[in-house]
């Protein structure tokens, strides 16, 4: 809204001779107090501001005109408490560029109209220079409505910050599009490209006091930074900045999810303590607070303040439970807070998306892709993670626990003990968690000897097991095994009892087991079976990966001339294994019988 036929320009006085400021034109136009706060430590290389001396009385109102209320309340005992915590914020800051302008940005009423304006508020520059200056300017004749039943169509990144209470910005400017950003073009022409404005809240009441925005000349790709430093120094006023930590979950945590997260915090701890794991923590999907302006569109994205979050759904594990045994992991952990995971991309995403787990032996092993903490792992020594679907019943809320395993325990059966152990110990809150589908692991990363139970007096050991797709779903807990066999592991020495002491004497069994990989539409599974169960017990456990009816489905293999055959019988078993060309592996097709 333009009111510049209520306002009359006044030439400010004083201060340019303490500026020591390069240019006589800003010297004489602005105020502003040098830095003298010392800072420490790394702060003391960075960029510190100059901060507005006062109020910069620039412009008053002229009374001649109509909306003279725009002035009501400017010296208000508590418009000029937040003008002081402001300034006392900014002289708090430091950045790591030169070029940057950060000002408050308050809302006034201006007749029937409440107005977000610039004018009078605090402001900060790295350094003194004509481009700032200009966008300062420019800054201090823009008023925006923000009323709620106001058109926003041709709002600008403060007043959409303000009415929305959600934190926006972009590593470039031009990436919005001119009706979305009004100043785009003075930014430019100021050679200022990376943006971020925070909503500002009063920390006590919630209340919305105000925007404060940043403008730099450098085209970050990441503001977590200068995020950081401004809900620090806010906090030392009282103030804050709602959904800026990376938290998955709202900063208001009612009493029924603190409790859920003491839970959840319990069980980590219990298992950690029992196997002497050197760190578990929880994830989750991070929630959409925040706005970003990205190739012309401006698209809601997560917290991190991240340009490689843009366009993905991520995971956190900020703000939730972790429990670390050995505290040589604290530098790890603090790395896993910072990162977010894509939840289409690595195994902690795929144990949410299967509703199931996943294990993998060697995390180092992986991609930078489909494990963004590699480098971290391998700087800390961690190697094998057991991650496993959580679901919380009364808060309709979904986890993954990861769990690191110690070096020694690189055994396929230590992981099934330890699912065994999540089972016991969240059946003691049925009511309120279901642990993921256990019926089968997802095994990530380089094939390895595994140790499982048949039958619930069988178990067969094998090592030469074949190649297994990284998106194929393993069966290590077959339907048939009874919570009192999972526990029970072979040596070659003989049987030895789990520490659960849940096993029972099983006969080791000297038949193999074959890997089914069955394909329904463009989803495929993985099991273990072995082929004296016969063919209905094979359409059996097809249908229950895909959540169909056995009698619903009919299974076909490639022959060796690429042609489909029907299972028909169970001699087909025999004759798919020859056909797919590789030992003790069959790969089915699952089509619907109808």
């Amino acid at each position: 809204m333009d009111l510049s036929k209520q306002l009359k320009y006044v030439d400010s006085s004083g201060g340019g001779e303490s500026s020591g400021f390069g240019s006589d034109m800003i010297s004489n136009k602005m105020s502003l107090e040098k830095p003298t706060l010392a800072f420490s430590g790394e702060e003391r290389y960075l960029t510190p501001l100059w901060v507005s001396r006062k109020a910069d009385e620039l412009y008053e109102i002229d009374p001649s005109q109509d909306g003279s209320e725009l002035s009501a309340g400017k010296h208000d005992q508590y418009k000029q408490i937040i003008h002081d915590k402001m300034e006392a914020v900014l002289k708090k800051i430091t950045f790591r560029d030169q070029h940057v302008l950060v000002q408050f940005w308050s809302p006034r009423v201006a007749g029937k109209h409440r107005l977000l304006t610039t004018i009078d508020q605090p402001f900060g520059l790295g350094v003194v220079n004509e481009g700032l200056y200009m966008y300062r300017r420019d800054s201090e004749r823009k008023f925006y409505d923000v009323d709620k039943d106001h058109d926003a169509e041709d709002l600008s990144p403060p007043a959409r910050v303000f009415r929305l209470g959600l934190p926006e910005w972009t590593s470039d400017v031009t990436n919005y599009l001119p009706k979305d950003f009004t100043q785009q073009e003075c930014a430019i022409r100021c050679n200022l490209n990376g943006y971020l404005a925070l909503p500002v809240f009063n920390l006590t009441t919630g209340s919305r006091v105000g925007v404060i925005e940043l403008l730099t000349s450098s085209k970050h790709s990441n503001f977590a930074y200068e995020v950081q430093q401004f809900q620090r120094a806010l906090k030392t006023q009282n103030l804050t900045c709602l959904q800026i930590s990376g938290a998955p979950v709202s900063d208001v945590i009612d009493v029924g999810r603190g409790n859920e997260l003491e839970n959840i915090f319990g069980i980590l701890r219990k298992v950690c303590d029992y196997y002497r794991l050197p760190l578990a923590q929880t994830w989750a999907v991070s929630s959409l607070t925040t706005i970003s302006s990205h190739e012309h569109v401006l698209r809601m994205s997560c917290n991190s303040f991240d340009s490689r979050c843009l366009g993905k759904v991520c995971m956190s594990t900020c703000g939730l439970p972790y429990y670390v045994k050995d505290l040589g992991l604290w530098p790890f952990r603090e790395a896993c807070m910072e990162h977010h995971l894509d939840k289409f991309c690595g195994f902690i995403g795929r144990a949410l998306l299967s509703g199931g787990s996943c294990f993998c032996e060697d995390v180092t092993k992986l991609s930078e892709d489909e494990y963004p903490l590699v480098h971290f792992a391998r700087m800390h020594g961690l190697a094998s993670s057991f991650a496993i679907h959580l679901h919380s019943v009364e808060s309709n809320d979904d986890y993954v626990l990861e769990f690191f395993l110690p070096s020694h325990m690189k055994d396929i059966n230590h992981v099934l003990n330890l699912v065994q152990l999540l089972k016991q110990y969240f059946d003691q809150v049925a009511s309120r968690f279901e642990v993921g589908d256990k019926s089968f692991i997802e095994v990530i990363g380089p094939p390895m000897d595994i140790c499982v139970n048949i039958e619930p007096d069988i178990m067969d050991t094998f090592s030469d097991v074949p190649d297994i797709a990284k998106t194929d779903f393993v069966d290590i807990v077959p339907d048939e095994c009874s919570s009192t066999s999972v526990g029970t592991s072979f040596t070659e020495g003989g049987e030895t009892n789990s520490p659960l002491e849940l096993g029972k004497k099983c006969k080791r069994g000297s038949k193999k087991m074959v890997y089914a990989k069955a394909t329904y539409g463009e989803d495929s599974k993985g099991f273990w079976f072995r082929n004296s169960w016969g063919l209905s017990k094979l359409k059996n456990k097809v249908a229950k990966r895909f959540k169909l009816k056995s009698q619903m489905i009919r299974l076909k293999y490639l022959d060796e001339d690429n042609d489909l055959i029907l299972f028909s019988s169970n001699d087909d078993l025999v004759f798919a294994n020859v056909a797919s060309g590789a030992k003790n592996r069959i790969n089915l097709i699952c089509e619907s019988a109808t």
